[in-house]
C-alpha cells in the first residue's frame, strides 16, 4: 500500500502524461511557456539548455495548433523564440535541436502584404535570423531580428 502511494504522489508530481506541473504535452514531449521571462534569442536558447531542453521545435500543424489553442486558453500573452534560425545560411531554416529543415508556408509562416501582394514570411533578409511564434501573427511563424527581447518556449 505504501508503494502504491508514493506511485500515485510520483504521478501527480511528474502529471498524467509524464510533463511536469505546468508544462504542456504534445505527442510526447514537453513544452513550457516562459512567461516570466523575456530575452534575446541566444539567451532563450542557454536558458532552456540550463532547463534541461532546448528551445522548441514545432513540426506539425497539429503541433502548431495545439500551442495555438493552448495560447487561447490560458490568455498566454507576448511572443515566443522557437528553436530555429537561418544563421547558418540565409534562407536555409534549420532546428537547432537536430538540424532538421523548418517546412516552408502554410499552415506554418505568417503572411505578410509585400509590394508584389501577399506572401508568405520568412522576409526579413539578413536582419531577421531567429524564428518567432508571433503573436502580432496570430502565432504563425515569422522570421525577426535576434536581438529582439521575447519569451522563450522550451522542450524536453
Amino acid at each position: 500500500m505504501k508503494g502504491l502511494c508514493l506511485l500515485v504522489v510520483a504521478v501527480m508530481a511528474v502529471g498524467c502524461h509524464g510533463c511536469p506541473d505546468g508544462w504542456l504535452d504534445v505527442n510526447g514531449s514537453c513544452f513550457y511557456f516562459h512567461q516570466d521571462q523575456s530575452m534575446p534569442w541566444e539567451d532563450a536558447e542557454r536558458f532552456c539548455e540550463t532547463s534541461g531542453g532546448s528551445l522548441a521545435k514545432i513540426g506539425s500543424a497539429k503541433e502548431l495548433r495545439a500551442f495555438y489553442e493552448y495560447i487561447l486558453t490560458y490568455s498566454l500573452s507576448g511572443s515566443y523564440w522557437l528553436g530555429a534560425s537561418d544563421q547558418g545560411y540565409e534562407g536555409d531554416w534549420l532546428w537547432v535541436s537536430d538540424n532538421s529543415r523548418v517546412d516552408r508556408g502554410t499552415p506554418f509562416w505568417a503572411i505578410h502584404n509585400g509590394i508584389f501582394g501577399w506572401d508568405h514570411e520568412p522576409s526579413g533578409g539578413t536582419e531577421e535570423n531567429c524564428l518567432l511564434l508571433d503573436e502580432n501573427r496570430k502565432h504563425y511563424f515569422n522570421d525577426v531580428n535576434c536581438n529582439l527581447i521575447h519569451h522563450p518556449l522550451c522542450m524536453t
